[in-house]
């Protein structure tokens, strides 16, 4: 649960000339060196890669770093290492408002963001100060300031504006509000009856052509799954693109939908669970390897007590399949504990931080092997894809 770093430019007279790409070394924002940080209370490992500029896709690569077993486990006065970019002064390279550039190619603009561009005997590289095109304007951004006097005043003189963060998020907001109607900023919406999802937005309005309820973001932290999921209550997403944002954070989820009714249903879920096939006849559900009888509540106490003296643990049935799935696996026994599964984008940010929040109630087995999340339904079936996407290996009865 991810961002991504992209950068561009603009041209020229005389003895200017534009190479578009340059061969060199690959640089796509990745953090080069490490460092070792300390954590402090109250830190989590998503907060600590917004406090160095780290992208959430490099969250897998941290852990994997640290060795850490579990990502939402870490311990004051841990000493984790950060693999970050890094200046002559041993400040991070990465602008804070560098996120914008990819932005303006959601909002219809245009984006160099490789090679070199020459003036005279200046340099201006497009990795470092992008050339962007928004509103039918060319300008060079200027993140880090380090065009200097020379530079800026020929640029001028050629009639290219140079512009710096603050300015490029007034043009973005400007186009968003020429092709939009009715625009929050920096909201949230809450949907969903049963299944809650919290998100928060930059932009929200409804698109000028198309009449389309639209959230612009501009950053590229709302994942695949989620994305169709907003689609499902009529919202369309525009973000930037993120290639490596829809990455298996946590691995693919598996899911299971219960067949049958009443005893039928909990025979899959005991082979799900156990990988044992049981029985079904006048009494209940049978499991000889585990000597466990699941029985009607019609069924004589006589009855009971001589399944219990033949070495069989019976479970009455109530009519309430979760409470009998319960009382089953206190029998076999298996780790369970009704909860509320939240899961938040990005992954680890929770607090105000995060961009999304879907909370969704269920019943949580552990097998040993395998966790599996047990739910009767969804209010969505698009949920589906998001939560195997996210690892969750989940049944629905």
């Amino acid at each position: 649960m991810a961002l991504l770093l992209l950068l561009g430019t603009n041209e020229a007279q005389g003895t200017i000339y534009e190479i578009k790409i340059v061969k060199e070394k690959e640089r796509q924002g990745a953090p080069s060196q490490l460092i070792i940080y300390k954590v402090k209370k109250g830190d989590t490992l998503y907060g600590i890669l917004r406090k160095f500029h780290i992208p959430p896709i490099y969250l897998n690569k941290v852990v994997k770093i640290n060795k850490l077993k579990n990502p939402n486990l870490i311990y004051v006065g841990q000493r984790l290492k950060l693999p970050v970019g890094k200046d002559s002064q041993g400040k991070t390279k990465s602008s804070p408002e560098r996120y914008l550039i990819p932005s303006v190619k959601v909002v219809g603009g245009k984006v160099e963001n490789e090679g070199v561009f020459f003036l005279g005997e200046k340099k201006i590289d497009y990795r470092e100060t992008p050339k962007v095109e928004i509103g039918g304007k060319k300008f060079i951004v200027d993140l880090s300031k380090s065009l200097d006097e020379e530079t800026r005043k020929a640029l001028g003189d050629l009639g290219i504006e140079i512009i710096d963060g603050k300015k490029l998020k007034e043009l973005i907001e400007e186009q968003i509000a020429g092709n939009f109607l009715d625009i929050k900023k920096n909201g949230k919406i809450i949907l969903g009856l049963n299944d809650i999802l919290t998100y928060h937005y930059d932009y929200m309005g409804y698109n000028k052509l198309s009449g389309q309820l639209t959230i612009i973001n501009l950053k590229p932290d709302t994942p695949c799954g989620l994305l169709g999921l907003l689609r499902s209550y009529g919202i369309e997403v525009l973000q930037p693109k993120a290639p490596h944002l829809d990455i298996k954070k946590e691995g693919k989820g598996e899911l299971k939908i219960l067949p049958g009714e009443g005893l039928d249903k909990l025979n899959s879920l005991v082979e799900i669970l156990l990988g044992e096939k049981g029985k079904v006849n006048e009494l209940g559900l049978e499991l000889p390897k585990s000597k466990i009888y699941v029985v009607y509540d019609y069924v004589d106490p006589e009855e009971r007590v001589k399944l219990e003296l033949s070495g069989y643990k019976v479970a009455v049935l109530s009519g309430n399949f979760l409470a009998d799935v319960e009382k089953l696996l206190e029998i076999v026994p298996l780790a369970n504990k009704r909860i509320n599964l939240i899961l938040y984008e990005p992954p680890l940010s929770k607090d105000k931080n995060f961009r999304s929040k879907l909370e969704i109630k269920g019943l949580l087995v552990s097998t040993g092997k395998k966790e599996w999340f047990l739910v009767d339904a969804l209010d969505k079936p698009e949920e589906i894809p998001y939560l195997l996407e996210r690892g969750i290996n989940l049944i629905i009865y």
